[in-house]
């Protein structure tokens, strides 16, 4: 396999809350064009209900994603700013940008924001669904 496509499946981003589709944060961002959703995916982590929009922690539950191939390696900057993660001070951002190996595609890696503070333990989503979550709270 090249260099140049090696490179290219190895730049993913897997998004479990409100930048999935349909759910609105991308379109208001308006990442869509530097984005290619290339399908469902899952990531080991414990999903929370932070309010209007969920926070992942690591843990060894299996939470709902969506995997996407980065058109353009500057939408992470957009990325980062949207889920207030500083690279310059990780300890202070809200999230931290990570990049984990997915459970399915088995063995696919990409990009994850993880939830820098320790939420409420009564807050988690069991299913680690947020799309359903969104679905049971109305």
């Amino acid at each position: 396999m090249s260099a140049r496509i090696q490179s290219m499946r190895h730049d993913r981003v897997a998004f479990y809350g409100s930048l999935m589709r349909g759910l609105g944060a991308a379109e208001t961002l308006g990442v869509q064009p530097r984005l290619r959703y290339v399908g469902a995916c899952v990531c080991a982590g414990e999903l929370y209900d932070l309010g209007h929009f969920p926070g992942l922690r690591p843990g060894t539950a299996q939470v709902v994603a969506e995997l996407y191939a980065m058109l353009d390696p500057g939408v992470l900057a957009i990325l980062d700013e949207f889920e207030c993660f500083d690279p310059a001070q990780p300890r202070d951002s809200l999230y931290v940008r990570q990049r984990v190996t997915l459970l399915e595609p088995a063995g696919e890696q990409a990009w994850l924001y993880l939830y820098n503070r320790v939420p409420d333990a009564r807050e988690r989503i069991p299913d680690g669904d947020w799309r359903a979550h969104l679905d049971s709270r109305r």
